[in-house]
């Protein structure tokens, strides 16, 4: 009788133990199950500071980019906000880069083809030595992602200058070599990137640019 209690004792335990270790099972598969942040366009870039260039301040995300900057702004992540910061900082590096920064600079932020081509060739043909003068130096005042895909992104950037005038400039970005870069339009195209507008709209990514 007290072999029969023995051996009941020791398949309860063995049986607890199988449960106990299925139970582990199950909780250590909920633990280590990959979790993703949902893909937000209009979510803004987190953890946002700005630095100036050229007399025109620039936001720099903790964690959509650049990571690199050095002469040249690089390393952006592979999201919505990443490819907002890249082309907003690409825009506006490119177009005040002084003489002994631009070459480099247009090698690793555009993207080959007849727009940079173009741009090459205008450039080339004009001197910039000093900062953006503080009565026409922009303010980013904000975007907005029109499409969104992991290989390529448009979208409006919004700025405001110092004589309460506001421009939206239609820019694209492509994914390319682990960075986006930026596409400027074929001339030949005579498509129409920057326009006057009256107001901001509401539903745009707005930063808050230092004054």
């Amino acid at each position: 009788m007290r072999a029969k209690s023995a051996h009941h004792a020791q398949t309860l335990a063995v049986a607890a133990a199988a449960l106990t270790l299925a139970a582990c099972g199950g909780n250590d598969s909920a633990v280590t199950a990959p979790t993703t942040t949902p893909i937000d366009p209009a979510r803004a870039p987190a953890d946002l500071r700005w630095e100036n260039y050229q007399g025109v301040p620039l936001p720099i995300g903790a964690h959509d980019g650049p990571a690199k900057l050095s002469g040249t702004a690089s390393g952006y992540s592979h999201t919505p906000q990443g490819a907002a910061l890249a082309a907003i900082n690409h825009s506006t590096r490119i177009s005040l880069a002084p003489d002994n920064a631009w070459a480099q600079m247009a090698s690793i932020s555009l993207m080959p083809g007849p727009g940079k081509d173009a741009w090459v060739m205008a450039r080339v043909q004009i001197s910039i030595t000093a900062p953006a003068a503080p009565a026409t130096a922009p303010r980013i005042a904000g975007y907005k992602v029109v499409n969104y895909t992991p290989a390529s992104t448009d979208l409006v950037i919004y700025s405001t200058y110092p004589d309460n005038s506001i421009t939206a400039t239609a820019e694209t970005v492509t994914w390319s070599s682990e960075d986006w870069r930026l596409v400027l339009p074929n001339p030949a195209a005579k498509v129409q990137t920057i326009q006057s507008i009256p107001a901001i709209p509401a539903n745009v990514v707005k930063l808050d640019s230092p004054k």
